[in-house]
């Protein structure tokens, strides 16, 4: 199954690809490793370094959109929220949700965001054929050049063409390599969190918090359905949902063993292809200096 990959430039309304889940086994024994490339693991980049080669493609992208015509506006990443938490299993921070929810608030957040962002706005603005020109020069005419298999088993593809591909070579030299190494490493967390699911201490689990959660008047199967009931309620109910939830997370098993098993199975699904996460350390310490360079040029 292909889907086209179209990469996510901070501040770009560009489509994110959908992950498809298949294929994973549900038993709780431990996954072979595969094979590293490489003697030795690569060095993590630091989060100033993660930041200055965003910064630096978010550059190189403004010179190439602005050659082909059209203004691009180079913008950092959000600060972050404290409110925005995931919680994959089920909120079990009770605290949190009393303050939270379910995490309405920082949802809106990063919605009006994302509005006001000055390079969604000038696309939104543009008549359909001249925005569909600015995606091409931004993202390349069709998916075609760049494939690789994401760990959930479907196929991954986008241009060679188009800026953001342009400044990704400049950084990265190894264009197709970078591409595979985001799309192995940025679809790890999916399969980490399906191999939770089928693990059966982990349907136990939930089977207390079930228990828990009929006995305080909320009679839901999985946390899945309790966070989807809150979707209908008014703020204040669907807090006191999260509250509930919380509460029978922590006053059972499931907190405990749901952060067990992601940490068990984090590290096995990492363990499994640690030869791209090191390719993607590696191209990312590689192109630091470039990366300088250009935001030194930028800045004079």
């Amino acid at each position: 199954m292909r889907r086209r990959l179209e990469n996510l430039a901070a501040g770009v309304a560009a489509l994110a690809a959908a992950v498809a889940l298949a294929g994973c086994g549900a038993s709780a024994a431990p996954r072979a490793a595969g094979d590293a490339a490489g003697t030795g693991p690569a060095p993590e980049p630091s989060a100033a370094h993660i930041r200055l080669l965003e910064r630096a493609e978010q550059i190189l992208i403004s010179g190439c959109m602005r050659e082909r015509g059209f203004p691009y506006a180079v913008t950092g990443a959000p600060a972050a929220d404290p409110a925005a938490r995931s919680f994959p299993y089920a909120v079990d921070d009770v605290e949190w949700a009393r303050a939270h929810g379910y995490g309405a608030d920082a949802e809106k957040r990063s919605a009006e965001a994302r509005e006001a962002d000055p390079n969604q706005q000038y696309f939104h603005r543009l008549p359909a054929q001249r925005r569909a020109a600015a995606r091409t020069a931004l993202m390349g005419r069709s998916p075609v050049g760049l494939s690789a298999e994401a760990p959930t088993g479907m196929t991954l593809t986008a241009s060679t063409e188009g800026c953001i591909a342009q400044a990704q070579r400049t950084l990265y030299g190894d264009l197709a390599g970078w591409f595979r190494a985001k799309v192995v490493t940025m679809n790890l967390r999916p399969v980490q969190e399906t191999w939770v699911r089928e693990d059966r201490r982990y349907a136990d689990a939930v089977g207390e918090w079930a228990a828990c959660m009929r006995a305080a008047g909320r009679p839901y199967a999985t946390p899945l359905d309790s966070r989807q009931a809150a979707a209908g309620l008014p703020d204040a109910a669907a807090t006191a949902l999260a509250v509930a939830e919380a509460t029978c997370a922590t006053g059972t098993s499931l907190a405990r063993v749901s952060q067990a098993l992601d940490l068990t199975y984090g590290e096995q699904v990492r363990a499994r292809h640690q030869d791209a996460i090191d390719l993607r350390r590696r191209l990312q310490n590689d192109a630091l200096p470039t990366a300088e360079r250009v935001v030194a040029r930028h800045d004079a």
